[in-house]
C-alpha cells in the first residue's frame, strides 16, 4: 500500500465511525495490540415476567420490526430463554477501540458502512386464510414483505420458483404460508422439504410447529431419526423434512412405504439453492429428477419452491437442478440494520510473511467475546476451527472459556444438537464454526461475524456475515486476510468485494461418474425403458446404459433395465463427495470421533498425520481401507503435519481450443493420478521442520475437466525465461490463477487442482493445467475456459501489485503445493505473463 493511503483511509474510518475515544485505563497488558481484560456489564431486561430477576443476562435480544411488545414476550426470546453478558457500547465502542489504537487501525485497510433501511410491504392477492393469518399475528408478523407476497402468489399458481434475498429475510415464509394454506384446505395434501443440513431442518421444523396449525403435521426424517420415528412419519405426516442425503438413499429407494405421500405431493421445497453447486450438486440434479420420476408414477406434479441467498444465476441453477423452468422473485423488501464490515489485514512480520489470519481472528474473536457482543467466528476447515477454538480457551478467563464451542461437519449428532441448543438459548456467547453454521439456521442474536480468511466466494462472504445482525440492530463483519493471492486481492481492491456482480452456481449433472451412479439407483426403484431413461435424464444416459449393461450393474429384461445387483446401491453413492461413504475415525477407546471423505482421506488422515478434534490432537495410526475406519489416539503434540503428493495428468479428449494472447488455451478431459508420497512435520511455534516421512498409499486415479495453457518457445524466449528457471515460473502462475479463479466461477481453490511441467510428453512442450479435483468435474473448467484473458489478467494484476521481493503466500505460494511450493519464480510469472498478453 502506498505510504500516503493510512491516514486518509483513517480519517475515512473517523467521519463514518464518529470521533475516537480514548481508551486503555481498565488494560492490563496487550497482545497484539489487544486489551486482555474488560469490564463485563449486566444489561436489564425490559419485557420482565412475574418473578424473574430483572439483572438477569441475556444474549443477543431483538425485535423484528413487524413484532410489538406483547408479540416478542410471546415468542420466548428475552426474559429469561436467553442468558447473555453484553456491552452497553457494544459494537460502537469496539470499532472506536480499534481505529483509536494505531498498532490495529495499522491492519484495518477499509470500513465500509451499510446504512439501515426499511421494509416494503405487500399483501398476496387474495389474502391468506384467517386461521394462518391469526398463526401469523401470533408471532407478531401483521403484514408481509414484497417478496413473500409475490412468491406466495406464484405458488398458489404452481409456477416452480425461487426467492432470492438476504439473511433473515423471512424466505421461508415464501414455503411456510403456501404449504399451510394447502392442508388447511386438504389436510391430505403434502409437501417435502430438502435442507441442505440436518439443523436447517430441524430449525425449520421448530418453525412450522410454532405456526399452531393442526392440521399441519411435521416430521424430521434424516439420518439421526430413529426408527420408531420414521415409521410415525411415513404414516401420518403430511409435511416431511429431511435433506437431499436421506431423499436419495432413504426414501426413493423405499419409495413404496410412501405411496400416500407421494400421491398427494403438492410442493417440493429446496432451501439455500446457493450451495447446491459442484459435485454436490450434480448429485442432487440427479436425485431430484429420480425424485421427479417417483412421483409421477403416483400421479402427482408438485410444484418446486426455492430459496437463494443473492447468486448471479437462481433461476439458471434451480432449472439445472430440477429440469423445470423457474420465476425468479428477487426484489428484497425486508428491512435491514446498519452494517459495519471490516476488512483487516494482519501485520506484516519476517521473510514477506502475515501473522497468521487464524491467530489475528482468535484476537478479534476473544475482543469481541470480552466485550459481551454475542460473535461467531467463521474459518476455512476443521483443523482452522479446532485451532480458534483452543486458542480462544487458552485466552479467556474460566467464567467466558466456558461460554465458547466449535462447531463443524464431522461432529456427532448429539454433540451438534447440544451446541446448536446452546448457541439458541444464550447460554453459549461465541462460537467457532466452519460453513456448517453459514446457512440459515436460527442461531439466536449474533451481533459480529469474524471471517478467518475469505470464504472462497463473494456468496459465501455475504452468507457468513450475513448471520450477525439478523434483524435492524447494528451489526458487525470482520474479513481479516490470509496469505492468499485472494484475500489480499481484496485488501488491495476493497471495493470490488462490495460492488462485484454476484458470483454465478454451475453443477454437471451429465458428469458420466454421477450420472451412472444414479441411473442404477433409478432402475433399483423401478425399471426403466430406454426412452423413460432418456426423457428423466437426457440424451447422455443412450452410451452410459451401454456401459451399465456391459459391466454388469445393470441387466436389460423385457426391454427394460434393471438393477442387476442383490441390495439398493444407493447406500454406496456418497452424494456429497465423488467417492463412497465416508471413512469413520476412532479413538484408541474405540469411540467415534467423526469422519472424512475419500477425496481428504489421504492428505488429511495419513499415518502420522495430526488430527484436531473439539480442541484436542489426535495421532493416525492406521487406515484400514477395506473397513473404511481410520484408527486415531489422543495426543498433545507440539507440531503438524503437511502432506506431499505426487501428481500426473494425461489428455483423453479436447473439448475447445483457441489462443489466449500468445497462449495456446484449451479445455477438455484428462485422467488424473493423485499420490500422497510422504509428508513434513512443522514445529507450531516457529514452522521449523522436524521431520520428513515416506508414505506407501495406493494412488487415487479419476477422469475429470480441466483446462489448459500450451506456452510455445518464441513466448518463452522473449519473456527471457530460461530452461532452469522455466519450473519455478510455470508453477508460479499456476499456483495464481488457481487462486483467482474463484473471481470468475463460484468456486473453491480447495476444489481444483493443478500441475504444471516443462515438458508434457502429449503436448511436447510446456503446460500448465487447472483441473476439477472431483471425478467428471462438476463444472467449473469450462467456466475458467470462458473466462480466458480476463482470468489471467487479473493473475498478473495480483502477481503485480504483491510487494515481496520473491514470492509469498500472498501471490505465489499455496497452502495446498503438493511440491511445499518448490520451485517458484515470481518475477519469471510476471515477464512471461506479461508477454502472452502483450
Amino acid at each position: 500500500m502506498a505510504g500516503g493511503a493510512a491516514p486518509a483511509r483513517r480519517a475515512a474510518a473517523n467521519c463514518a465511525l464518529g470521533p475516537r475515544r480514548r481508551v486503555g485505563a481498565r488494560r492490563r497488558h496487550r497482545v497484539h495490540g489487544f486489551a486482555v481484560h474488560h469490564r463485563l456489564v449486566v444489561r436489564r431486561c425490559r419485557h420482565r415476567r412475574p418473578g424473574q430477576d430483572r439483572d438477569l443476562p441475556r444474549i443477543g435480544h431483538r425485535r423484528d420490526p413487524r413484532l410489538s411488545g406483547a408479540a416478542c414476550r410471546a415468542r420466548g426470546t428475552c426474559c429469561g430463554s436467553r442468558r447473555v453478558t453484553k456491552s452497553p457500547a457494544g459494537i460502537g465502542a469496539a470499532l472506536a477501540a480499534w481505529t483509536a489504537d494505531a498498532e490495529i487501525a495499522e491492519r484495518i485497510v477499509h470500513i465500509e458502512t451499510i446504512p439501515q433501511h426499511g421494509a416494503i410491504f405487500q399483501d398476496p392477492d387474495p389474502p391468506l386464510p384467517e386461521r394462518l393469518r391469526a398463526a401469523l399475528t401470533e408471532r407478531g408478523i401483521d403484514r408481509l414483505y414484497r417478496h413473500q407476497a409475490e412468491a406466495i402468489d406464484r405458488a398458489r399458481r404452481g409456477i416452480h420458483t425461487v426467492v432470492v434475498a438476504g439473511t433473515a429475510s423471512g424466505k421461508s415464509l415464501c414455503y411456510q404460508a403456501p404449504i399451510a394454506e394447502a392442508v388447511l384446505a386438504d389436510r391430505r395434501a403434502t409437501a417435502l422439504l430438502l435442507f441442505p443440513t440436518k439443523a436447517l431442518a430441524r430449525d425449520q421444523f421448530r418453525s412450522l410447529h410454532g405456526l399452531g396449525i393442526t392440521e399441519l403435521t411435521a416430521a424430521v426424517y434424516d439420518g439421526d431419526t430413529d426408527l420408531e420415528a420414521r415409521v410415525w412419519a411415513r404414516k401420518h405426516a403430511n409435511v416431511v423434512l429431511t435433506n437431499p442425503d436421506m431423499l436419495h438413499v432413504g426414501i426413493l429407494p423405499s419409495h413404496g412405504k410412501w405411496a400416500p405421500f407421494f400421491r398427494n405431493l403438492r410442493f417440493v421445497v429446496i432451501d439455500e439453492v446457493h450451495v447446491l453447486r459442484g459435485i454436490f450438486g450434480s448429485h442432487v440434479g440427479n436425485v431430484l429428477r429420480r425424485l421427479r420420476r417417483i412421483a409421477r408414477l403416483y400421479g402427482a406434479d408438485p410444484t418446486f419452491l426455492g430459496s437463494s441467498a443473492t447468486i448471479g444465476n437462481p433461476g439458471e441453477l434451480l432449472s439445472a437442478l430440477t429440469g423445470l423452468a423457474i420465476d425468479v422473485v428477487d426484489r428484497d423488501a425486508s428491512p435491514g440494520g446498519t452494517r459495519h464490515h471490516v476488512l483487516w489485514n494482519p501485520e506484516m512480520g519476517e521473510g514477506d510473511m502475515r501473522r497468521s489470519a487464524l491467530a489475528e481472528s482468535t484476537d478479534v474473536f476473544v475482543d469481541l467475546v470480552r466485550r459481551g457482543i454475542p460473535t461467531i467466528a467463521f474459518a476455512r476447515s476443521r483443523k482452522g476451527v479446532e485451532l480458534v477454538y483452543r486458542w480462544a480457551r487458552e485466552r479467556l478467563d474460566d467464567e467466558h472459556a466456558a461460554r465458547i464451542a466449535p462447531y463443524r461437519a464431522g461432529y456427532l449428532a448429539e454433540d451438534r444438537r447440544r451446541i446448536e441448543k446452546a448457541l439458541f438459548s444464550g447460554e453459549l456467547l461465541g462460537v467457532a464454526a466452519t460453513n456448517a453454521l453459514e446457512l440459515g439456521i436460527d442461531v439466536g442474536g449474533l451481533d459480529a461475524a469474524v471471517l478467518a480468511t475469505f470464504p472462497g466466494t463473494v456468496a459465501s462472504y455475504r452468507q457468513q456475515t450475513g448471520r450477525a445482525g439478523r434483524s435492524t440492530d447494528e451489526s458487525l463483519a470482520v474479513l481479516v486476510a490470509g496469505q492468499d493471492a485472494l484475500d489480499q486481492w481484496f485488501m488491495n481492491h476493497p471495493a470490488d468485494l462490495f460492488s462485484r456482480p454476484s458470483d454465478s452456481g454451475v453443477i454437471n449433472p451429465e458428469n458420466p461418474e454421477v450420472l451412472a451412479a444414479h441411473m442404477t439407483c433409478a432402475a433399483y426403484e423401478m425399471p426403466m425403458e430406454p426412452t423413460e431413461a432418456m426423457a428423466t435424464f437426457g440424451p447422455a444416459v443412450e452410451e452410459l446404459a451401454v456401459d451399465l449393461v456391459g459391466s454388469g450393474r445393470l441387466r436389460v429384461h423385457q426391454g427394460r433395465l434393471h438393477w442387476a445387483g442383490r441390495r439398493a446401491p444407493a447406500p454406496d453413492i456418497d452424494i456429497r463427495t465423488a467417492g463412497g461413504p465416508p471413512f469413520t475415525i476412532v479413538d484408541q477407546d474405540g469411540q467415534i470421533i467423526g469422519t472424512v471423505d475419500e477425496g481428504r482421506l489421504a492428505s488429511q488422515t495419513h499415518p502420522g498425520a495430526v488430527y484436531l478434534h473439539q480442541g484436542d490432537s489426535y495421532l493416525i495410526d492406521d487406515l484400514d481401507w477395506e473397513g473404511r475406519v481410520v484408527r486415531a489416539r489422543a495426543d498433545e503434540v507440539d507440531y503438524y503435519t503437511q502432506p506431499q503428493e505426487d501428481t500426473t495428468i494425461s489428455i483423453r479428449a479436447t473439448h475447445g481450443s483457441g489462443s489466449l494472447g500468445r497462449f495456446g488455451h484449451r479445455h477438455g478431459l484428462v485422467e488424473v493420478d493423485e499420490s500422497v508420497v510422504a509428508f513434513k512435520r512443522k514445529r507450531i511455534s516457529d514452522r521449523t521442520v522436524l521431520s520428513y516421512e515416506p508414505l506407501d498409499l495406493p494412488p487415487r486415479h479419476y477422469t475429470t475437466q480441466a483446462v489448459w495453457y500450451v506456452i510455445d518457445e518464441e513466448t518463452i524466449r522473449n519473456a527471457r525465461v530460461t530452461a532452469a528457471d522455466l519450473p519455478g515460473v510455470l508453477h508460479a502462475a499456476e499456483h495464481t490463477a488457481i487462486a483467482m479463479l474463484p473471481l470468475f466461477a463460484i468456486c473453491d481453490r480447495w476444489d481444483i487442482g493443478g500441475l504444471s511441467t516443462a515438458y508434457h510428453p502429449e503436448i511436447g512442450g510446456p503446460v500448465w493445467f487447472i483441473y476439477d479435483g472431483y471425478p467428471g468435474g462438476s463444472g467449473i473448467a469450462p467456466l475458467a475456459y470462458a473466462s480466458g484473458a480476463r482470468h489471467l489478467r487479473a493473475t498478473l494484476q495480483a502477481l503485480r501489485e504483491c510487494p515481496c521481493a520473491a514470492g509469498c503466500p500472498s501471490c505465489v505460494q499455496s497452502p495446498k503445493c503438493g511440491n511445499f511450493n518448490e520451485p517458484l519464480d515470481k518475477d519469471g510469472a510476471i515477464r512471461l505473463l506479461e508477454e502472452a498478453l502483450r
